[in-house]
């Protein structure tokens, strides 16, 4: 990451293998008569991608509040960075990385200036040696003096993430942070992410895309602010309680409606030509006589996340 130096070289400073930078427990948050987030239980060490996966509304955001010290939770203990998450927000702002999903920045403000300025913030003694370092990271350099407005998203999300890593955190927060961007574009995220564990930091990562919850070490599932699953993204297909078919032949597409009225069937979605299919296991002896009566073949398939977010969803 950046060469900047931190604000505060025993908090901010890279973090040793396996150290724990977040724990908390029976953190909860309403509301009004809204959960937002119910008795969260999490722990991240030095390296670790945490994925905190759900659809929207499901909490991840006010998660991320909460543990970044932006949002004081009606209840629950734990530390973040070593700081007491109760009572020590405003120093946990300074020394974590957050970047929101909206757009936080100035808009008026040009590239460069944008990120001096938060150098500026973070206390950096250097604060325009850590902007030009930081534009010639995230090859931003070219649209130095462009107003930050003026930028296509792609290189909006990587100036948002340029100006959240600038202090060098060792502990950062990303609120859906390829939410908008192209293929390419949600490829070097991810690449920046990787990068960033491998060099010690941890990081938590909301999203509700599956398939970038896939690359996450660890993974939380949460609906209506409460965790329903939790392990690696295997571990948490392995221990749903569906079952993954995979209908294949000529045509199969065509008999979804017919699958989903079949009794048993949590949900069912295309997979190339084939349709997959999350069920309960009672429901093989339906789905193969289906198969049979239209020439097609039903078979079992490993789960993966997304049919275990299906599953899960069923018992939520």
């Amino acid at each position: 990451m950046f060469t900047a130096e931190s604000v505060s070289d025993n908090v901010s400073a890279s973090a040793l293998p396996g150290e724990t930078l977040v724990a908390v427990v029976d953190v909860t948050k309403h509301f009004g008569d809204r959960i937002a987030v119910e008795n969260l239980e999490l722990n991240l060490c030095a390296g670790e991608v945490f994925g905190l996966v759900g659809a929207n509304g499901g909490g991840k955001t006010t998660t991320l509040r909460i543990l970044a010290g932006i949002l004081k939770s009606d209840r629950g203990r734990g530390y973040v960075l070593g700081l007491d998450l109760a009572h020590e927000g405003s120093e946990i702002r300074k020394h974590i990385g957050y970047m929101s999903q909206r757009f936080s920045l100035y808009s008026d403000l040009t590239v460069y200036q944008n990120l001096r300025f938060r150098a500026d913030v973070y206390g950096l003694r250097s604060p325009g040696v850590a902007a030009t370092t930081a534009m010639r990271e995230f090859e931003l350099e070219p649209f130095a003096r462009r107003r930050a407005r003026q930028l296509s998203g792609g290189w909006a999300r990587r100036l948002q993430l340029a100006a959240a890593l600038i202090h060098s955190p060792k502990l950062i927060f990303l609120d859906e942070p390829t939410a908008g961007l192209d293929a390419a574009s949600r490829h070097e995220v991810w690449r920046r992410i990787g990068r960033m564990a491998v060099q010690g930091a941890g990081v938590i990562v909301s999203s509700h895309d599956l398939a970038e919850a896939e690359r996450c070490s660890r993974a939380a599932l949460l609906a209506e602010g409460r965790v329903v699953a939790s392990g690696t993204p295997d571990e948490i297909a392995r221990d749903a309680s569906g079952t993954a078919f995979l209908l294949s032949g000529a045509d199969a597409r065509r008999l979804q409606e017919s699958v989903d009225r079949t009794a048993g069937v949590i949900a069912s979605y295309p997979q190339g030509a084939s349709l997959r299919i999350v069920a309960d296991p009672e429901a093989a002896a339906a789905l193969d006589a289906l198969a049979n009566a239209n020439n097609l073949n039903c078979s079992r398939a490993a789960m993966r996340l997304e049919d275990a977010v299906l599953a899960f969803s069923k018992q939520s």
